[in-house]
């Protein structure tokens, strides 16, 4: 299975927490949620091959420290969050069409997860090899918390669903593999489902326990000083022992 991580700018990354974090802030907290992302890809025995589609200079250093694909969205003359996944996949299908299982799935993950761990990619490599007995293009939609978003969308590059991220993309990227005659399967994934939005999911993240998979990320957090600001607003947030926060 191939997996593509599309990344926007990193400056222009979180900008739902521009009331809680400087740009500053919220480009290193990005950067270090996609670490964590990455460290958990190119882990991950069952990912045939990994690529990162982003035209932001950081984003290509990360895949050449990770040594991983990346692809630049100009390249693909794609603009915007649907189109690049669309002509990535697109991409993919080229390059796997003469595959003689003729069986070939990519996922498309998110860069803000940072809880994301290897098993939970296990068990959704699992279900959707299962869900494909049924029909090889079928289509998983691991969601978020709320189960409205597409955290990570797992389909065969050669027949892909319409994509509409952004506001209630679960339902939408459902009902679009529904309109195709596409078998489909929603997912909940608790780390997979945590993605960083907003302050209170931060919060979140800063109460989960210092064995997750986010240590990049809570590192990044208490460094910079955002884990004690968060703190102070909320007491119950950021208990963690910063000596417990290191990347091995």
């Amino acid at each position: 299975m191939w997996a593509l991580l599309p990344l926007k700018d990193f400056v222009q990354a979180k900008q739902r927490l521009a009331g809680s974090l400087t740009v500053s802030e919220r480009r290193g907290l990005f950067h270090a949620m996609v670490e964590d992302v990455l460290t958990i890809l190119v882990a991950h025995p069952g990912l045939t091959r990994i690529v990162v589609v982003s035209d932001d200079p950081a984003a290509q250093l990360l895949a050449e420290h990770y040594e991983v694909d990346c692809w630049s969205e100009r390249d693909l003359n794609a603009r915007g969050l649907n189109d690049v996944v669309t002509a990535a996949l697109h991409r993919v299908a080229d390059l796997t069409k003469d595959n003689l299982t003729n069986n070939t799935a990519a996922m498309v993950v998110h860069g803000d997860l940072p809880l994301l761990s290897g098993q939970e990619l296990t068990s959704l490599i699992g279900r959707h090899a299962e869900l494909m007995l049924e029909h090889p293009s079928a289509v998983s939609i691991a969601t978020d918390r709320h189960g409205q978003g597409s955290n990570i969308l797992v389909c065969d590059p050669a027949n892909i669903p319409r994509f509409a991220y952004g506001s209630e993309s679960r339902i939408a990227h459902y009902n679009a593999a529904m309109a195709m005659g596409l078998p489909a399967q929603v997912i909940n994934l608790p780390g997979i489902a945590q993605d960083i939005d907003i302050r209170e999911d931060l919060q979140r993240l800063l109460a989960t326990p210092v064995n997750s998979s986010a240590k990049h990320t809570l590192l990044y957090l208490q460094q910079a000083g955002v884990a004690q600001r968060l703190q102070q607003l909320d007491g119950n947030a950021a208990n963690i022992s910063p000596q417990a926060w290191s990347v091995s």
